[in-house]
């Protein structure tokens, strides 16, 4: 328990001033989990040393390069020029690489496809405002907050056992209800300017998002046998097993920012 308090405070430490100051610091935190992400999501997949480093860095490369793509291209030919060459490269590389197996080729596309929305929705609607992330990021982590300490004294009937046996929907309800609060309070603060009916759907949805992403995640490493997906972050696992229920709430963000901001039709 001590060693995950320390581990905490240290990851608090070095996550707060990027998430509070925005621009380059904030830049460079979500390249990091880009990359630790890529190469903690890709070393599941067995015989990952054959195959691995390439087709990480390919990964990595192409994920961080779409948001500028799209801010620099904007027709869907363009966009579809930049995406599809990766895609079936990947999708063929089963063919002529014995070691690339078809599971690794799925999870690779996998990890594409997740990746490349987070990260787009968080260069393109965040990085406009990053008071939206302080909203997402209390909304997620008032969830897993709220979850464990309600599942932890209150929990009595199981949620979804096979995939995370510990979870209850004590847990799951007592989480919803301090993310939000926890979300709409503090936000309150700060949302001056900002669109308030996407500000409360934020604080509506993304708690129950979260709690999706973990199992989500749950689902993989129950897959691969594995605790945690990497030892990186002493107590707590890799950088994935921090940042699971945040990965879902930024793709969600994007989702909720388009319907409230953009006309679709």
């Amino acid at each position: 328990m001590k060693t995950r308090i320390l581990t905490a405070l240290v990851i608090i430490a070095i996550v707060l001033f990027p998430v509070l100051w925005g621009g380059i610091p904030l830049q460079c935190l979500a390249v990091f989990i880009v990359a630790a992400g890529a190469y903690e999501w890709l070393h599941c997949i067995p015989r990952y040393r054959r195959w691995g480093l390439w087709v990480t860095l390919a990964a990595i490369i192409w994920v961080l390069g779409l948001p500028w793509f799209m801010a620099s291209h904007v027709t869907a030919a363009t966009l579809l020029v930049y995406m599809a060459p990766m895609i079936v490269a990947i999708w063929v590389l089963p063919i002529f690489v014995k070691s690339f197996s078809e599971e690794a080729c799925f999870a690779t596309l996998s990890f594409l496809v997740i990746f490349a929305l987070a990260y787009t929705s968080m260069q393109i609607f965040i990085s406009a405002d990053k008071r939206y992330l302080w909203t997402i990021i209390l909304a997620t982590y008032g969830s897993d907050t709220g979850a464990y300490f309600f599942g932890r004294f209150m929990g009595k009937h199981k949620m979804i056992e096979r995939v995370s046996p510990k979870k209850t929907w004590e847990g799951f309800f007592g989480g919803w209800l301090v993310g939000f609060v926890l979300s709409l309070v503090v936000s309150l603060f700060f949302m001056k300017g900002m669109n308030l009916a996407l500000i409360i759907a934020v604080c509506v949805v993304a708690p129950v998002a979260a709690e999706l992403g973990d199992l989500c995640f749950s689902v993989m490493k129950r897959h691969y046998k594995k605790k945690d997906f990497s030892s990186l972050l002493p107590g707590h696992g890799g950088v994935l097993d921090r940042v699971d229920s945040l990965l879902m709430n930024i793709i969600l963000f994007g989702i909720l920012y388009t319907c409230f901001t953009v006309p679709l039709f």
